[in-house]
């Protein structure tokens, strides 16, 4: 039975307090956060995207669409994979119901399928579609797409639906005029442009805020036997040089994960730098690479580039969570000055509407935390469910060490009074939703209750 608590305080059955560690250990710990970087991103973590979510809608926006709603008491639950399951399903569940945005409808979808029901009974699916479309005319021909504002990258909800099963005639309405998911892939290709020889000319942030999702849709929406197309611009697309160019990007990066002043527990400033640039810390971009793979593109040494990928990413499950805690160690020790630069959100005014939590850095921790290994995970049981890669015996121990500390974390999560967080900011848990979701989605992956299977069979 769950002891009773503060508000915003998690049950006494966590982890033993920082203080319990020896000050030489303390000592050490900062020290290699500075050595990795930690105080470039630490103290303005939140906002600098390494603590926080992808969710990039105004603060007003989502306070706007916020509704009341009924409490989620914390939960004790068993730290196994049914109780984390039970844990992030009750969470996207309730708040995606309760904040009724755009950002949490879509990731709702991508944990549960298309199934998902909102609160006054609708499904998600029908909601996103009805009403966050707009219309774009260019010349003489109409264009249906799905602004920023909403989906915050280019193409993912158009990626979202597809991987969901969403079928090809699902109608959506944009500027008084009907059109299909259809007539959404045939926008996003017609309005996607592409330099081959500066994969940033278009947009200054194109591979780390919008071309995965991007690859994602075009992998699934055009055969291999034909990867060209010509925009509405005139400029021929050419997918398996979007790939190999938006891939280098990405793995330019990767190489600076370790280097020979690598900290045993750390990852390279140089590293840390630049993957916090990426959404999600680049797990999307490598799930992008592998869903091309999966449909069929083969060009330019793909496989090879992808086995190193992998690797890369099965290293971060223990290297991303060594910094998370040297982050959050770091957080610690800066006390009272951490916790007032998180009481300022982006536009400079306090953040939400109640009081700030007081369990708030283990929160951002198990939030951060959940976010990297979840996103990591659902890359890689994509590549197990699509048989599309081996794993030897020691990378597969180390995918289960993974999944244990994710289940964890999901269990814990849900024993802290979370309603506290929506009272103080529903923005934060937006962002903790998406987290959550797409950990959720990789859990399930591999399970009988595969989300992208939901509905199909209707």
């Amino acid at each position: 039975m769950a002891k009773k608590r503060a508000k915003g305080e998690r049950a006494k059955s966590g982890p033993s307090s920082p203080g319990s560690a020896s000050k030489g250990r303390r000592r050490v710990l900062i020290g290699i956060g500075a050595g990795v970087g930690l105080g470039l991103v630490g103290l303005g973590g939140y906002r600098a995207g390494w603590f926080g979510g992808e969710l990039e809608e105004a603060t007003t926006a989502t306070r706007r669409e916020r509704k009341a709603a009924s409490p989620l008491p914390p939960l004790e639950l068993a730290p196994t994979q049914a109780g984390a399951i039970q844990a992030a399903t009750e969470i996207v569940t309730h708040y995606t119901r309760a904040l009724d945005n755009a950002s949490a409808g879509i990731h709702a979808v991508r944990a549960m399928g298309q199934t998902f029901r909102l609160a006054d009974g609708t499904l998600a699916t029908e909601t996103l579609c009805s009403r966050y479309a707009q219309e774009k005319i260019i010349g003489d021909r109409r264009y249906v797409y799905f602004p920023r504002e909403h989906e915050v990258h280019d193409n993912s909800f158009l990626k979202t639906f597809l991987e969901a099963g969403v079928g090809s005639d699902h109608l959506i309405s944009a500027g008084g005029q009907r059109y299909t998911l259809r007539d959404l892939g045939e926008s996003a290709k017609a309005l996607f442009r592409f330099d081959p020889t500066d994969i940033r000319r278009f947009d200054p942030v194109l591979p780390e805020e919008h071309l995965p999702w991007g690859l994602i849709a075009f992998s699934i929406l055009v055969p291999p036997t034909e990867p060209r197309w010509t925009n509405t611009f005139g400029e021929t697309i050419d997918l398996n040089e979007v790939i190999d160019r938006g891939l280098a990007d990405f793995e330019a990066v990767c190489r600076l994960l370790l280097t020979p002043e690598t900290p045993a527990v750390g990852e390279s400033v140089a590293f840390r730098s630049q993957i916090t640039r990426y959404s999600c810390g680049g797990f999307h971009s490598t799930y992008s690479f592998f869903s091309a793979y999966r449909h069929g593109y083969r060009s330019n040494n793909l496989r090879g580039r992808l086995e190193e990928l992998a690797d890369n990413i099965i290293t971060r499950l223990q290297r991303d969570a060594d910094a998370n805690r040297l982050e959050t160690e770091v957080a610690r020790t800066s006390g009272q000055k951490y916790i007032s630069q998180m009481g300022i959100g982006r536009d400079g005014k306090p953040r939400g509407e109640g009081p700030m939590p007081t369990s708030l850095i283990d929160v951002l921790s198990l939030v951060n935390a959940i976010k990297l290994t979840g996103h990591a995970l659902e890359t890689l049981n994509y590549v197990r469910l699509h048989d599309l890669l081996p794993f030897s015996s020691l990378q597969l121990r180390r995918m289960v060490a993974g999944e244990e500390s994710l289940y964890r974390d999901l269990v814990r999560l849900r024993s802290y009074d979370l309603d506290a967080y929506y009272r103080w900011d529903p923005k934060f848990v937006s962002d903790l939703v998406i987290a959550v979701a797409h950990a959720l989605r990789g859990i399930k992956l591999l399970g009988p209750d595969n989300p992208d299977l939901a509905g199909k069979a209707n």
